[in-house]
């Protein structure tokens, strides 16, 4: 196989941000089980498909407008089998051009620690570094991840 010269040397241009992301728990056997009783209480809630950000074998992690997110938690009060994971967090997105950088993630980290924000997740996609910081540090994160747009 060859190697494609440029393929993780990503520039990032744009840090982007979602004020609220919600994280529910689900009691499920495997990821497809979970995904199959998130969207069974959608559909009998009758509420449209958030925006999903991540998903394991036991949680989503979701975005939308603050109204579809404010009708979801209070469906989940009626669940038996999903729940409200933890309180409320904020996502910030380095967005790159070309394929992300294995040591993107690593700076970005090391960013915000140099700022005092620790993330409680991460998720990497092939044009993006998805960082899930507590709300109360959504601004500061944003401004200290802007240092990397203008080094790439």
């Amino acid at each position: 196989m060859k190697e494609i010269a440029g393929m993780e040397n990503g520039k990032v241009p744009a840090v982007n941000s979602m004020a609220r992301i919600e994280h529910v728990e689900i009691d499920s056997r495997d990821p497809n089980h979970g995904f199959e009783k998130f969207a069974q209480h959608l559909t009998q809630n009758s509420l449209p498909w958030l925006q999903l950000l991540a998903a394991g074998k036991t949680s989503m992690t979701v975005a939308c407008d603050s109204e579809w997110l404010d009708a979801l938690l209070r469906t989940l009060e009626r669940s038996k089998d999903l729940r409200k994971q933890r309180e409320a967090s904020s996502s910030v997105s380095l967005t790159c051009f070309g394929g992300v950088s294995s040591e993107l993630s690593f700076r970005a980290l090391q960013v915000l620690e140099h700022h005092g924000i620790v993330p409680d997740k991460y998720v990497l996609s092939p044009h993006s570094v998805s960082l899930f910081v507590p709300a109360a540090s959504r601004e500061a994160a944003v401004k200290a991840l802007h240092s990397l747009v203008q080094q790439t």
